[in-house]
């Protein structure tokens, strides 16, 4: 099982609910494309009106053909071009139980 968060932070000033319908509309088109995945969209806080951002989780089987293809790294891309600035969090990677 592949891990993989994305945290998403506006950047300009963009109606938060505008990016957010967005998001909603990536995370439905990567189901489609990737059915037996969990893939899940929370929304960040901070307390103050002005700090919200978005994280985007996908468990993905490790032959999952999203993985193998651009599909990612083109929402990746598309993220930067509306001015969120992305941030791809994986789990450090292990060799025999240690971390490398």
């Amino acid at each position: 099982m592949v891990q993989i968060a994305i945290r998403c932070q506006p950047r300009v000033p963009v109606a938060a609910d505008e990016l957010e319908q967005w998001l909603k509309r990536q995370v439905n088109d990567l189901r489609v494309d990737a059915p037996r995945a969990t893939i899940r969209l929370s929304r960040l806080t901070q307390g103050l009106p002005t700090a919200i951002g978005w994280l985007l989780e996908l468990e993905l089987a490790e032959d999952e053909p999203l993985l193998a293809g651009d599909r990612l790294a083109e929402a990746l891309t598309d993220m930067r071009l509306l001015g969120l600035e992305p941030t791809l969090l994986t789990p450090s990677a292990r060799t025999n139980g240690t971390t490398l």
